[in-house]
């Protein structure tokens, strides 16, 4: 009886064990579809002689406003730059929102740009590190 005891507390505790993991996955799965949701953000980089040009932009598959934030931290032979933008923002349905456009030097430069949207109680970000010219 005492053996028949510990193979079902076995049992009971790797189904346990296993759906803690399941559970585990699901919650990552569900993470990343809400960065690839209905509303996404892209941070656009080109690069043309001694500059690098920067467009925040927001992508979305419904009608929505929020706020946004974006910064750009970093620098090159040309010195240092910190830039931070903030604002509203509407997108219709299926369109693309430019937020603005920045530009910094691209001489041996490289920037952290951070996005970040807030709508409908929902967060969305996106980063990107870009390089200037070496």
């Amino acid at each position: 009886m005492v053996s028949s005891d510990r193979r079902i507390s076995v049992v009971v505790a790797v189904t346990l064990a296993g759906l803690v993991a399941v559970g585990a996955s699901a919650a990552v799965l569900d993470a990343e579809r809400s960065q690839a949701g209905p509303v996404r953000c892209e941070i656009r980089d080109r690069t043309d002689g001694d500059t690098v040009f920067l467009e925040p932009l927001v992508h979305s598959d419904k009608d929505v406003s929020g706020t946004y934030s974006v910064s750009v931290s970093g620098g090159g032979e040309g010195g240092s730059s910190n830039i931070q933008q903030s604002g509203d923002f509407s997108v219709v349905a299926g369109r693309t929102a430019s937020l603005g456009r920045m530009s910094v030097g691209a001489t041996r430069a490289s920037y952290d740009v951070k996005l970040r949207l807030k709508l409908d109680g929902t967060n969305v970000s996106c980063s990107k590190q870009v390089t200037g010219t070496f």
